[in-house]
């Protein structure tokens, strides 16, 4: 799959201020396939457009249909549903604001179960998941790069009072199978990293090569002591007829924070709501709804907001307010899209406070 893009910015209200730029946005390469009649399966993903291009890389196990067991790096359940939906099936050419603050990538390296069962007409699929905590490629930069704290753990319940959406419409953008009758889908999903030293939990401190977005705490013996990160959401689906919508909501918290320093000598204590400024603390909202025509093309709108956890504090998480419009074309029986966005995200408590991004992307998937 490859997705050339141009894309327009503007800072502020000047028109001197807006800087347009042409590129691959995404360049994946997978392949995948299942052995045993389906008993397993495999997959690996990349994107050839990203300096570290692992995406993912697993494997599972499905002793019957309503069971799976993956290990390895995946798209991790905890997030929120924008986050489980592959990149080429994007309801937009770029993820909603929620998503790119509370998460990165949203993959994880870790063992993950899932099922699938109903009573009545009611569907159920719980997933929980042990992962190491620390993102997507948690091996790090070398051999001698390990993983900072402890693993993350959770899971999900998605509830289907309908019954189930058509095979894997859930996870995508659109309502591409265009449902018959009315589907929906409320989930519920939580997460507790023991120990991150990332800003979102995606990532780790790593001493001889700091990067954006980690640090490291200690206790007053100049050991290692991290904060657990609480990561709680809400998603509520609904599709039929080409119709869809999406709520989304999340909220985060830390804990582990007494005796916590800022230097190995203990003398620098972290103040509680000092920790705002290393972690994303807070809650937001992202609101989304389109709908796909018979004739393959698709009218969209978003919006969203976010509230950050303390007041006065230099929290890294900004308010925000986030709108959005775009325009889908599908060709060639969905392999081609061509999508035209406008996004206006304004941050009202910074100077140079709001943004305005125009985006046209073309995907072909092979």
């Amino acid at each position: 799959m490859v997705q050339p893009r141009f894309l327009n910015t503007t800072i502020g209200d000047s028109a001197q201020d807006s800087k347009n730029y042409f590129g691959a946005k995404r360049a994946y390469f997978n392949f995948s396939g299942s052995l045993n009649n389906g008993l397993f399966s495999f997959l690996v993903q990349t994107n050839f457009s990203d300096s570290y291009p692992l995406l993912d890389a697993w494997a599972g196990y499905h002793p019957n249909k309503n069971i799976s067991i993956f290990f390895g790096q995946r798209m991790s359940p905890f997030n929120n549903l924008s986050m489980q939906i592959m990149e080429y099936n994007l309801q937009f050419a770029s993820r909603n604001n929620l998503s790119q603050n509370f998460t990165e990538s949203g993959r994880e390296f870790g063992i993950f179960v899932e099922s699938k069962f109903s009573l009545g007409n009611i569907g159920f699929k719980p997933t929980v998941a042990i992962t190491s905590g620390d993102g997507k490629n948690s091996f790090g930069l070398s051999s001698s790069d390990t993983d900072q704290g402890g693993v993350k753990y959770g899971g999900r319940l998605n509830i289907y009072p309908f019954g189930f959406f058509k095979g894997d419409n859930e996870f995508i953008g659109h309502d591409t199978y265009r449902e018959k009758s009315s589907k929906l889908m409320i989930g519920i999903a939580s997460s507790l990293n023991q120990g991150t030293s990332h800003k979102v939990g995606e990532g780790h401190y790593y001493e001889d090569a700091p990067t954006d977005g980690t640090f490291m705490f200690f206790d007053n013996s100049g050991v290692f002591k991290l904060p657990n990160y609480l990561k709680n959401y809400i998603d509520i689906l609904y599709k039929y007829n080409g119709f869809n919508f999406l709520f989304e909501y999340v909220n985060t918290a830390a804990s582990n924070l007494q005796g916590t320093s800022l230097n190995s000598a203990g003398s620098l204590l972290l103040e509680p709501t000092q920790i705002s400024q290393y972690l994303v603390l807070g809650n937001a909202f992202n609101l989304q709804a389109g709908y796909l025509f018979k004739s393959d093309w698709s009218l969209d709108l978003k919006y969203g907001r976010s509230y950050y956890e303390f007041e006065k504090v230099n929290s890294i998480l900004q308010n925000y307010d986030s709108m959005g419009a775009g325009i889908t074309k599908y060709f060639s029986n969905r392999a081609v899209k061509a999508q035209l966005l406008a996004s206006y995200v304004n941050f009202p408590e910074i100077s140079q406070n709001n943004f305005l991004n125009i985006e046209c992307l073309f995907q072909i998937k092979f």
